[in-house]
């Protein structure tokens, strides 16, 4: 017991003596107190008044113009008794009414309560039932701006050995102004006992909620939550035993931890779950984070399992588990399932870690069965050679790296895609058919500070052609603002297995493309000097009416025009000598240019032999998202342009 306590129990003792001692004055007769301030370690109270009447049961007003207790202050506090008794044994309140006295105090309800007090054995009562939630704005700092409504229950008994206390909310509803906290018909009550064993306070709580809506942006629940704890109180520190915590549709967590009085912390904790249903668990816990991120929907089913510990500040273990589990997106797009799982980790130990898919898919393209053997140790998680059945070819993983440190995650992969039909995989992809096989290496990719660059050229083999994306940088790959950098260049090209794959007019020949400074911003090109040209070497160049025409929708109603001899309307296919243009974005818009100057245009077809045709540009500066629109409508075949 500090100083001050037994300071003030004595000054209270003494106030109460004198007090009972006037009982024995006429009925009508009383006492006015004034009292500067009274100091104790639990609270502090300034400006009080005291007036009692000294009948046997009588009427007793204190106010107090300034309280603080745990840190926050009430102002102009006035608490009103009936029946009061103040005696050598007792001090009873069975009809107590508190409220504020400034203006906000007058327009709400007084909170009504009872309590009584014995010295002798420190018996403690204090009942409030049927309160207004409104009421509590007394003791309840800022209460007034959640807009309260329902009632409040509150019963405590206690003595020096022992403690009873039970709250119960009916019908609560709520809001912040914001509008992203609000409750909605909420009943939920809380039981708690305490008792001194050997010096300690060893305590048990159940809180239930069995009614009502909750929503704490962006999370919403209906109710169904229930919460079973024990532990004990100690001047050092709050040691939660045993917890257990249910969520009706998701299931359980048993958790445990030390609350550190003194340094206001936690020490430790630690929690193991049964087996969750991801279906509910993911839609009303994950989800609603997701969608914040602009990520599609996705929905999942089967179990889940996680247990972990945390001391000295930091992790020391953890386990997630998944059984029979299926995720699948929005759209029906991406699948996996029959995943299970089993991922052990502890501080400075190395383990093993297991993750089998039995089937996955992106739209109709299948993925065979595999089992992901990972490598756990402290911050860092490893894998090595990884096969991947893809329609008939296969994804691959050569190494895959992951780090975290203290700024951040790290890491550096290695593989690439084999020998995957262009057919299929297009097919599968919903992408226009295109001919040849796929394959893609990547040597060396690096993820760092945020940024994901490739060590050397991820090299595409299509089209009977190659494309090396050099210099390749995504910046925040993870964010809604990511950004994409890269040089591309492309060789060789078929032309025509590639416009016939896109519903472009035929044209025969190779060609090469050169993007340099590409960048895009979420997915969307910002900046680019491209130029593309026909190939070098020794094959046939042709182009067919359609192209050119298609062609020559591109530049708009002005834009280009196809010209050739007059002969040509008796063709179909024309001979070229070169094709090329090209294109500098900045601002939204393309800078185009051609093969040649001719006169106010520039030559993107120039032809040879008879008859002669040739497709000359006009327009240099074209819009981005009207070019794209342009593009669309010609592989749709809504557009026509005129040939001379």
């Amino acid at each position: 017991m500090t100083v001050a306590t037994a300071i003030f129990r004595r000054a209270f003792f003494r106030l109460s003596l004198c007090l009972s001692l006037l009982l024995t004055v006429p009925a009508r007769a009383g006492i006015s107190l004034a009292i500067d301030d009274i100091r104790h370690p639990a609270f502090a109270a300034d400006g009080i008044s005291i007036v009692i009447d000294t009948g046997r049961r009588g009427d007793a007003d204190i106010r107090l113009d300034r309280l603080q207790v745990a840190g926050l202050e009430y102002r102009k506090l006035s608490l009103h008794c009936r029946n009061f008794v103040l005696d050598l044994r007792r001090i009873e309140c069975p009809y107590g009414e508190i409220r504020r006295t400034d203006q906000r105090g007058q327009d709400r309800p007084p909170l009504p309560l009872s309590f009584s007090y014995r010295y002798a054995d420190g018996d403690l009562a204090l009942t409030i039932v049927g309160a207004d939630a409104t009421s509590w704005s007394p003791v309840i700092k800022r209460l007034r701006a959640w807009k309260p409504e329902g009632k409040i229950d509150l019963v405590l008994t206690a003595d020096r050995r022992q403690a009873q206390l039970g709250i119960a909310a009916r019908k609560l509803r709520f809001g912040n102004k914001t509008g992203d906290i609000a409750g909605e018909g909420i009943d939920i009550s809380l039981a708690a006992e305490a008792k001194v064993v050997q010096g300690q306070w060893h305590w048990t709580a159940r809180l239930v909620w069995p009614d009502g809506e909750l929503y704490v942006a962006p999370w919403y629940r209906r109710a169904g939550l229930a919460l079973e704890a024990s532990g004990v109180l100690t001047p050092a520190a709050l040691d939660v035993t045993m917890a257990h915590f249910s969520a009706e549709g998701v299931g359980g967590l048993d958790a445990s931890f030390r609350w550190n009085r003194g340094k206001g912390a936690l020490d430790s904790f630690g929690f193991v779950t049964e087996p969750l249903e991801l279906s509910t668990a993911f839609s009303e816990w994950l989800q609603p984070w997701l969608d914040q991120s602009a990520v599609p929907k996705v929905y999942a089913s089967g179990k889940a399992r996680f247990a972990g510990s945390w001391s000295g500040g930091a992790w020391q273990s953890f386990y997630a588990g998944l059984e029979n589990a299926r995720l699948v997106d929005g759209t029906d797009y991406i699948e996996f399932a029959g995943m299970n799982a089993q991922i052990p980790w502890q501080r400075g130990e190395a383990s093993e870690a297991e993750f089998s898919v039995k089937s996955a898919r992106l739209g109709e393209l299948p993925l065979g069965s595999f089992s992901i053997p990972l490598h756990l140790r402290d911050n860092e998680a490893r894998l090595d050679q990884l096969s991947i059945p893809l329609l008939d070819g296969r994804l691959y993983v050569d190494e895959l790296l992951a780090t975290r440190l203290d700024t951040g995650w790290q890491g550096r992969f290695s593989g690439g895609i084999e020998n995957v039909s262009m057919p299929k995989l297009t097919h599968a992809l919903k992408l226009p058919v295109m001919a040849g096989t796929f394959t893609a290496h990547i040597p060396a990719a690096v993820y760092q500070d945020r940024v994901l660059s490739l060590g050397g050229a991820l090299a595409i083999q299509v089209f009977d052609g190659g494309i090396l994306v050099d210099h390749l940088k995504m910046i925040d790959p993870l964010s809604e603002g990511q950004r994409f950098t890269a040089d591309v260049l492309a060789r060789n090209l078929d032309l025509g297995a590639l416009t016939q794959a896109f519903s472009f007019g035929s044209i025969l020949g190779r060609l090469d493309i050169d993007i340099a400074g590409l960048e895009l911003a979420g997915w969307r090109p910002v900046r680019f000097d491209a130029r593309t040209t026909s190939s070098p070497g020794d094959y046939r160049r042709a182009i067919s009416r359609g192209a050119l025409r298609d062609i020559s929708a591109l530049g708009g109603a002005a834009g280009a025009a196809a010209v050739s001899l007059s002969p040509a309307n008796l063709f179909n296919t024309f001979e070229y000598e070169k094709i090329g243009f090209g294109c500098s974005l900045r601002g939204g818009v393309c800078h185009f240019d051609g093969i040649e100057s001719a006169g106010d245009g520039y030559v993107v077809v120039k032809g040879r032999g008879l008859p002669t045709v040739q497709v000359i540009g006009y327009n240099r500066r074209i819009d981005w998202d009207l070019l794209v629109s342009r593009v669309r409508a010609v592989i749709a075949g809504k557009t026509k342009a005129v040939i001379e």
